[in-house]
C-alpha cells in the first residue's frame, strides 16, 4: 500500500548518514517491522563501519545516474521503493551514496540514532522508543504502535 515513510540513521559521533524517502508500506507492521527485525539480526558493526564512509550524492554523481536509463538496477538503494532492504545493502558495502530527503508528510517515521543508542518508530499520532540493544518482539512493537500497553513500554 502507498503508505509513505521516512527513516533516518544516526551514527555514534551523532552524524546524520541516511535520510531516505519510502513510498510503499511504511506502517509499523510493514517497513517498521523490517526495519526493526534489520536491526535485530544484522551485523551491526559492518554495517556501522559501511555507514561512517557513506557520503552525500555530488552533483556529478546525481547526473550521471539521472543520465542511466537502468539507474534502478544499478543504484536500487536512491530508488523510493528501497525502503528497509537499504539496511542490508549497506552492511553488504552495496550503497556508494545517499541522498537526502526531508519529508515531513509521511505517515511513518523510523530512525536508528547510534549516538542515542535507540530505535525510534512514530506512526502518525504514536510514538516509542527503544534501546538499540534491547529491542522488543514483533508483537510488543505492534502492540505499542497502536497505542496498546505493553509491560516495559514505551509509548508517549
Amino acid at each position: 500500500m502507498g503508505t509513505r515513510g521516512h527513516q533516518r540513521v544516526i551514527t555514534k559521533k551523532g552524524e546524520l548518514k541516511l535520510s531516505q524517502y519510502n513510498q510503499w508500506d511504511s506502517y509499523p507492521s510493514g517497513q517498521g517491522l523490517q526495519i526493526l527485525n534489520y536491526f535485530r539480526t544484522g551485523d551491526l558493526k559492518k554495517y556501522q563501519d559501511n555507514l561512517n564512509n557513506l557520503s552525500q550524492i555530488t552533483d556529478e554523481e546525481a547526473a550521471i545516474v539521472d543520465a542511466d536509463k537502468d539507474w534502478k538496477i544499478k543504484y536500487p538503494y536512491l530508488s523510493r521503493d528501497c525502503g528497509a532492504n537499504i539496511h542490508q545493502m549497506i552492511e553488504d558495502g552495496e550503497v556508494k551514496f545517499v541522498q537526502f530527503m526531508d519529508d515531513e508528510w509521511c505517515e511513518g517515521f523510523y530512525t536508528i540514532d547510534f549516538h542515542e543508542n535507540k530505535f525510534i518508530a512514530k506512526f502518525h499520532d504514536i510514538t516509542c522508543e527503544y534501546p538499540l540493544n534491547d529491542l522488543p518482539s514483533d508483537e510488543e512493537f505492534i502492540n505499542q504502535m497502536e497505542g496498546e500497553e505493553v509491560d516495559g513500554g514505551a509509548v508517549h
